[in-house]
C-alpha cells in the first residue's frame, strides 16, 4: 500500500531552502585551500585527481586478515606501483581511518595528497595508536590545523604538517623525540670524507647547537661579504670571531609551555626550561610590535618580532625558516613605509627579489598578519603566519594549557572519589590529630 504525506507549504519551503543552502555552501565554500579552489581549472582537476586517488585506496585497502602478498600483487597489477609505495599508501590510508575528524575534513575538501597522508602516518608511528585519549587529541588538533579558515588559503606543506604534528605529540608524550629522525638515541657525530680534490664535512649535533653554528657562519659571511663555506673555514681556523643571539619564544602566561625556535620548531617543556635557564635577556614581544625606527635596516628586536609572527617565508608554499629570511617593507621605506613589525614581512632572498621586481604585491591583515599575495597574472592566495606569536598558534597553546588543566582536575577528582570510597569501605585510617600522644 502506497501512502503519501502532504507537507505544510512553509515547512516544504524551509526544507527546500535548507537543502539549497547546503548545496550552495558545498559548491561555493567561503573558506577553502587554494588547491581546492573552484575558480582555478588546475585546482579543480587536482582536487578531482586527489579525490579519485583517495577513494580508490580507501576502497582497495586489504582487510586485516587478507593475504598481504596477494594484496600487494593485485595492487601492483592495478596501479603499476612498486611494493614500497603500495605498502606506505596502505599504512597512510589505514591511519586516516583512525582519525575520524581529520577523515571528515579530508572528505569535505580532498586537499591532502598522498605525500601529506604519508607524512602524517610516519610521524604517528612514534606514538601508541591504542591510546584512545592521545589519538583523540591528535585527531582534534590535526583536523583543526588542516581546516581552512579563509578563502584561497595556502595549504601547509608536508614539512609544516610534520612539525605541527610533532608539537601536538609533545603536549602529551615527551618520552618520544620531537625530531622526525627514527634513530632511537642519536649521538653527536663528526666526520670528514675525501673524493679526489674535494672533501665533505658532516656534523650531527643537537638542534640548538646546529642553529648556533648556522647563525655564526651566516653572520660572519654577511659581515665580511664572503660565502658561507669561506666563513666556516675562517671561523674554524680561528681567523675571526662573531657573536650571535639565539631567540627562543615561549608563552609567559601558560604554565609549562613549549618553546619555539625558528627552523627547529616547537621544543618540549623540559628542553625549553634548560634553554631558558641559560638565557641572558628576556623580552615581551608584544611590547615591541609597535616599535619603529627611522632607518631602513631592521634592528634585531623588531626582526625577532617578525620572525615570531611569520615563522617561515611569506611566499605561499615556501618553507624557508624566517631567521634565514630578509625583512621586506610592505610599504617601501623610500615611499614613507616605517621600519616596524606591522610593515615588515619575512621573505627569503628568492621571493624577496620577485616582490622587488613587481611580480607580486601583498597586503597584511593588521589583526591576523595573514598576507594576501597578488600576482602579476591576476591570481592570489592567502598566506598564513606560522610563528608562535600568530593568533592561530596562540590559540592552540591555550587549548593545550586547558587540556592539561582539565586532565589534572580529572585526576584530582578521581583520586578524591577513590579516597571517599576507601573511607566508606573502611580501607583508610585517617592520621591521628597533632595533639594525640604517640602510640608507644
Amino acid at each position: 500500500m502506497l501512502t503519501t504525506m502532504t507537507l505544510d507549504p512553509a515547512v516544504a519551503e524551509a526544507i527546500k531552502s535548507g537543502v539549497e543552502r547546503e548545496v550552495f555552501d558545498l559548491l561555493h565554500p567561503s573558506a577553502y585551500y587554494s588547491v581546492s579552489s573552484r575558480h582555478d581549472k588546475a585546482a579543480v582537476r587536482g582536487t578531482r585527481a586527489r579525490r579519485e586517488d583517495y577513494e580508490m585506496w580507501q576502497e582497495e585497502l586489504p582487510d586485516d586478515d587478507a593475504d598481504y602478498r596477494l594484496a600487494l600483487a593485485r595492487l601492483r597489477r592495478s596501479t603499476g606501483r612498486g611494493d614500497t609505495f603500495i605498502t606506505s599508501a596502505i599504512f597512510a590510508h589505514r591511519r586516516i581511518r583512525q582519525l575520524p575528524r581529520l577523515k571528515a575534513v579530508q572528505e569535505r575538501h580532498f586537499h591532502l595528497d598522498m605525500t601529506r597522508l604519508k607524512t602524517i602516518d610516519s610521524v604517528l608511528d612514534k606514538i601508541d595508536a591504542g591510546n584512545a585519549e592521545h589519538m583523540a587529541v591528535v585527531d582534534e588538533e590535526l583536523a583543526t590545523f588542516l581546516t581552512p579558515t579563509r578563502a584561497n588559503q595556502n595549504l601547509p606543506t608536508p614539512g609544516q604538517i610534520s612539525k605541527k604534528l610533532n608539537a601536538i605529540i609533545q603536549t602529551f608524550d615527551t618520552s618520544v623525540s620531537e625530531n622526525g629522525d627514527p634513530l632511537p638515541d642519536p649521538k653527536d657525530n663528526f666526520s670528514v670524507g675525501y673524493d679526489a680534490d674535494r672533501s665533505y664535512l658532516t656534523l650531527e649535533t643537537d638542534a640548538v647547537t646546529g642553529m648556533e653554528i648556522e647563525e655564526r657562519v651566516r653572520k660572519y659571511a654577511v659581515a665580511h661579504n664572503i660565502g658561507q663555506p669561506e666563513a666556516l673555514a675562517a671561523l674554524v681556523r680561528g681567523e675571526g670571531t662573531t657573536n650571535v643571539t639565539l631567540n627562543i619564544y615561549r608563552a609567559h602566561d601558560i604554565p609549562d609551555a613549549p618553546g619555539w625556535m625558528s627552523g627547529v620548531g616547537y621544543l618540549n617543556p623540559t628542553v625549553t626550561d634548560e634553554l631558558v635557564a641559560r638565557a641572558s635577556k628576556f623580552q615581551d614581544m608584544d611590547e615591541l610590535y609597535d616599535r619603529a625606527v627611522d632607518g631602513y635596516a631592521t634592528p634585531d628586536d623588531i626582526r625577532a618580532v617578525v620572525i615570531g609572527f611569520d615563522g617561515v617565508c611569506t611566499e605561499a608554499g615556501c618553507d624557508t625558516p624566517a631567521h634565514r629570511a630578509q625583512m621586506e617593507h610592505r610599504i617601501n621605506h623610500d615611499e614613507g613605509g616605517p621600519t616596524t613589525a606591522a610593515n615588515l614581512a619575512a621573505f627569503c632572498s628568492t621571493h624577496h627579489n620577485v616582490k622587488t621586481d613587481g611580480r607580486v604585491i601583498y597586503l597584511i591583515d593588521p589583526f591576523t598578519r595573514e598576507k594576501y599575495l597578488l600576482y602579476e597574472d591576476g591570481t592570489w592566495v592567502v598566506s598564513e603566519p606560522r610563528g608562535p606569536l600568530s593568533l592561530k598558534e596562540r590559540r592552540w597553546l591555550q587549548t593545550v594549557a586547558q587540556r592539561k588543566q582539565n586532565r589534572e582536575e580529572r585526576t584530582r577528582e578521581n583520586s578524591q572519589d577513590r579516597r571517599d570510597f576507601e573511607r566508606r569501605a573502611g580501607l583508610f585510617t585517617p592520621p591521628p590529630p597533632d595533639d594525640d600522644p604517640p602510640p608507644f
